[in-house]
């Protein structure tokens, strides 16, 4: 066997063991893409090195008294007061920009998933975006407990298979067993996420949907045009960062914004924060829209 991939293999496999949580030869043996008897092998290597090698309920991990441990755990894995840096840097970028879902997916590659949720989500979401990535990578079906419905002011569970996060892991796509609907649900409103250890039945109906730059997701791609002020624009950027792609100068003081949406949800109820800043250009629909919602007040 070359010994650079064998050398990639031993330092993922330590990666893996040091992270505090155990894996079954069956579970290593899928993630490093090797039989199960080379990983036996690994296993063996790794306990003449020096590690002692813990097995509970056949799941393996390295025990935290073995020599060597501390100093490689230092470079492998945060502080305490390395993870509230990080944490507190990358929460401070925008929601909806990739190079937070980058950083975000190279640490959990890095680390497996498991050993560095605090510092990419905040801390009351970890676990259920944790137990989500882990249902996705097994293809299970959970159930989303309590989750409230903003739409429908409900609490309730959901079965579901969960296929795709967005950009921030603040939303997850996943398609509901009940309703046979593809559905975005927001991370925060879950309760807890319980594995049912049920196989995915509907892999081939999984679809995502595009999300327009107010967060509204929805098959149709409606084009919009509309005239801002100084202060609208600003504002609209500011909560909306995407959006800058789409606005151009039309004077000193107005601006004009022309892009997609999926729906007029997202849009009117910023329109409507400022109705005294925004002019709707195109298309009538949405005029007609707004019209049906604030009566007496003409856009």
């Amino acid at each position: 066997m070359p010994e650079q991939p064998k050398l990639e293999r031993l330092l993922r496999l330590l990666m893996m063991l040091s992270a505090g949580y155990g894996y079954s030869i069956a579970e290593i043996s899928d993630k490093l893409d090797t039989s199960e008897r080379t990983i036996y092998r690994y296993i063996e290597t790794l306990r003449s090195a020096g590690f002692i090698l813990s097995k509970d309920d056949n799941y393996f991990k390295i025990d935290r008294e073995s020599p060597y441990l501390k100093n490689i755990s230092d470079l492998l894995h945060f502080t305490r007061e390395e993870s509230w840096i990080l944490n507190k840097a990358i929460l401070s970028l925008d929601d909806e920009i990739p190079i937070k879902q980058n950083l975000a997916k190279k640490l959990y590659t890095l680390y497996d998933l498991k050993g560095v949720p605090y510092p990419v989500v905040k801390r009351e979401n970890s676990e259920r975006i944790i137990a989500l990535i882990r249902a996705m990578e097994e293809k299970q079906r959970v159930i989303l407990k309590a989750y409230q419905s903003a739409n429908s002011s409900t609490i309730s569970d959901r079965e579901v298979e969960p296929f795709t996060f967005t950009l921030n892991y603040g939303y997850i796509w996943c398609y509901e067993c009940e309703t046979a609907k593809n559905k975005l649900f927001k991370t925060a409103r879950i309760a807890q996420v319980i594995n049912t250890g049920q196989p995915w039945l509907a892999e081939q109906k999984h679809r995502s949907m595009p999300i327009d730059i107010f967060r509204i997701s929805g098959s149709k791609e409606i084009q919009v045009k509309l005239r801002l002020s100084t202060r609208a624009a600003s504002l609209l950027m500011e909560e909306y960062p995407q959006s800058e792609e789409y606005i151009q100068p039309e004077s000193d003081w107005a601006y004009v914004y022309e892009g997609w949406v999926s729906s007029f949800e997202g849009v009117s109820r910023f329109i409507l924060g400022l109705p005294d800043d925004i002019e709707v250009l195109a298309p009538l629909s949405l005029k007609n829209h707004l019209n049906d919602r604030i009566s007496g007040k003409k856009f």
